[in-house]
């Protein structure tokens, strides 16, 4: 099927104009200028930090990372877009691509960061400033700077993503599965967890900086590490399991997938075979108007059966479940918002006024805390882990079967995670089918 980017990228536009529009109405205010930020200087050091532009920028410039740059949205306006190319020939400014996102904007283009303050309206009229720099934004004469009512107005609306915002993170989920794919396949050949980066970066075509986060590439017990990286250079002498939470970014949009694999049959095979059977199974109750906070629990009652059919912890589901046992396997959310920014905005949020859910009284690592709706896109990641300090918590317990534990601490742990989008009537697996495609890499 061919994609007619133009036609999905010019209602993306409307859509955001007239959710700005509203939310620039309400705060009283006439325009809103969005910077991109600035390059950063390690400190006594001339190298600069890789560069990510403002998120909200992000979101209405299609795929570009500019410094400098500035985005002047006034309702009933063509979107102005300041677009920094100074005269250099230290280092190569950024062309204006020829892409069908530009012809969505009014470009001017800049030759130093002080020519961005010829851009911004007028006097008279009342503008706030998106920006990371806020006392730039003052000496621009703008004082009103990222105001609450305009931010959770502009968060609220990013969780319910466009048709062009959706199609992006299918993208990202092809590119991801891909490297996923190679990296599994290295994984096989007993490379270590450097190689096995390496590879993955190599097939998703991408730069260490241009991941959405660090990627966790571990093996064998430092998978019970829920974010562990390092990279190891030297193999272990025996590849026992792989553990794999890494993304990858499409057009600012960004997708993020865990897998977990065994290198030999038994047990551990069994839980991770098993563990993907409860995510594919809870995935399938996912739909408009459940809440998201009762798949968490219903999730930590999945994992209840898993340690009492396994004969891990002793006694029956809903026993192990009472006793808040799977507290110490299962210790973080079971997913969160997925779009610009990897861990997206507003999963906390529940109106449009910033009302903040505040950490769950028994689950506070739990971030997304939000009733499901048509467009939301979110990671669905649960976890069984053996982790060294959660288990002395529970040292002495003769519930625990302490044998079988100590026989599976060495593989560290298991989380597997696909992203998801609700649909009108029930959800879109954004990984299974990228997998799918791109499987025949094993072979």
């Amino acid at each position: 099927m061919t994609i007619n980017w133009k036609t999905l990228f010019a209602d993306h536009i409307e859509q955001l104009n007239t959710r700005y529009a509203c939310a620039l109405a309400a705060l009283g205010m006439d325009a809103v200028i969005i910077h991109s930020g600035v390059e950063k200087n390690r400190y006594l050091d001339n190298k600069v930090y890789p560069f990510w532009a403002h998120t909200h920028f992000r979101q209405w410039v299609s795929g570009h990372q500019n410094a400098h740059c500035l985005l002047v949205i006034r309702p009933g306006n063509k979107p102005v877009l300041g677009w920094y190319q100074p005269r250099d020939y230290w280092h190569a400014p950024a062309q204006i691509p020829d892409e069908y996102w530009v012809d969505f904007f009014d470009i001017e283009i800049i030759r130093t960061p002080d020519q961005l303050q010829n851009l911004v309206p007028e006097k008279s009229l009342k503008v706030a400033a998106l920006a990371e720099d806020e006392t730039l934004m003052n000496s621009w004469g703008i004082s009103t700077v990222n105001p609450d009512k305009l931010m959770h107005a502009i968060n609220w609306h990013r969780a319910y993503k466009t048709t062009y915002e959706q199609q992006l993170i299918r993208e990202a989920n092809e590119v991801a599965a891909k490297a996923h794919i190679a990296a599994e396949k290295v994984f096989r050949n007993g490379d270590t967890e450097l190689q096995i980066l390496l590879k993955y970066l190599q097939a998703a075509d991408h730069r260490e900086c241009e991941l959405p986060f660090t990627a966790t590439v571990v093996l064998n017990e430092r998978a019970a590490t829920l974010h562990c990286s390092g990279y190891q250079r030297v193999a272990d002498k025996e590849p026992r399991s792989f553990l794999i939470d890494a993304g990858t970014t499409h057009r600012h949009y960004v997708a993020d997938i865990t897998r977990t694999y065994a290198a030999k049959p038994g047990i551990f095979a069994d839980l991770v075979a098993r563990m993907d059977k409860e995510l594919l199974d809870i995935i399938s109750t996912l739909k408009p108007g459940v809440h998201y906070t009762d798949l968490h629990i219903d999730m930590h009652r999945r994992i209840a059966g898993m340690l009492s059919d396994f004969g891990i912890v002793k006694g029956s589901p809903e026993e192990i479940f009472e006793k808040k046992y799977t507290h110490t396997f299962f210790p973080h959310g079971l997913g969160h918002f997925i779009g610009i920014n990897c861990h997206d905005v507003a999963d906390w949020q529940l109106d449009i006024k910033g009302t903040d859910a505040g950490k769950h009284p028994e689950h506070p690592f739990l971030r997304l805390q939000r009733v499901l709706e048509p467009g939301m896109t979110f990671t669905v990641e649960p976890g069984l882990y053996f982790i060294e300090t959660l288990l002395e918590e529970q040292e002495g317990n003769g519930d625990f079967n302490w044998e079988l534990i100590d026989q599976l601490r060495p593989y560290g742990g298991i989380r597997i995670e696909d992203n998801i989008l609700i649909t009108e009537h029930g959800n879109e697996n954004l990984t299974r089918p990228a997998f799918a495609k791109f499987v025949c890499l094993l072979k």
